[in-house]
């Protein structure tokens, strides 16, 4: 993809995040006005969750990061869930954030190490659809 006049978002996990980081620095050597290179919204690249947005204004193109592990929205259970659901992840919604990376003309999603047994099921996490707590819906039906 030619990066001029273009829009790209990585958007999920920290394996994402490292991808995004990785190319920023391939696209800042290619540059020859490092001054045309900056945050958006002014932010120091730390590892705090949230986003940043990279201008390369030689290029007429953002290369943006949005950090949301498992794209979709993570919720409390609907009342009357049985106990061990303490957080619900909301199949049919997407992340909070997803307003902010619509648009872009290039989206590389990346979610799939938090999708396991140990951060999820022995986490009190379960899928939800609608109302309807998907308790038997296993993970690789629901990714």
């Amino acid at each position: 993809m030619n990066p001029y006049n273009k829009r790209l978002a990585f958007v999920g996990d920290s394996i994402g995040r490292n991808q995004w980081e990785s190319l920023l620095c391939l696209l800042s050597t290619a540059g020859t006005n490092k001054s045309s290179i900056y945050e958006v919204n002014r932010r120091l690249i730390t590892k705090h969750t949230g986003f940043f947005v990279f201008k390369f204004a030689e290029f007429n193109c953002t290369i943006e990061y949005y950090g949301a592990p498992y794209l979709v929205q993570q919720s409390r259970p609907p009342a009357g869930s049985p106990k061990q659901v303490r957080t619900t992840l909301k199949l049919d919604k997407m992340d909070w954030g997803s307003v902010k990376w619509k648009g872009a003309d290039l989206i590389v999603f990346n979610s799939g190490h938090w999708w396991n047994s140990e951060k999820m099921i022995r986490g009190g996490y379960y899928f939800q659809e609608s109302e309807d707590v998907k308790i038997n819906t296993s993970i690789e039906t629901a990714y």
